[in-house]
């Protein structure tokens, strides 16, 4: 092997490790003992999601994207959107005027349904994994 081909591997190498190091993993959080503010406070003060929603669902699901340059990960898999809510809590907008939901908090990954759901086992974590995008995109939702 040629001394460019080793040097071009290892910075490939070093890029995927760095990448790794430098994820923030949110698996603790999905345990379930702490909350939908705790979750989404935690992220705003590191500056790893802003701190206003990109959207509010019907239901009132604030929805919160990863800043550009950070990288957060859930069980392994990259996070694509972290979401919350809870009612009378002025850190989330509230929608219409029926009932309130439950509080509710967790992530979007990039992965498939049953390779989160197994991580999900492995870990021993209460919550539930709801499919978002078949065979792409896995919700993992923590619910009070």
């Amino acid at each position: 092997m040629n001394a460019f081909r080793m040097i071009r591997l290892g910075a490939i190498g070093l890029a995927l490790v760095s990448r790794l190091v430098c994820a923030h993993e949110l698996d603790a959080s999905l345990d379930r003992h702490s909350g939908p503010h705790e979750f989404i406070a935690q992220l705003v003060a590191a500056k790893e999601v802003g701190s206003k929603p990109t959207e509010v669902s019907a239901s009132s699901v604030n929805v919160y994207r990863p800043q550009s340059k950070r990288d957060l990960t859930a069980l392994g898999f990259g996070v694509q959107a972290v979401f919350g809510f809870s009612p009378n809590d002025n850190m989330f907008i509230q929608k219409g005027r029926g009932e309130a939901p439950q509080p509710v908090y967790g992530v979007v990954v990039m992965a498939r349904q049953d390779a989160v759901n197994e991580r999900i086992r492995e870990m021993g974590s209460p919550a539930t994994v709801k499919e978002v995008i078949p065979m792409v995109m896995t919700a993992v939702v923590c619910q009070q």
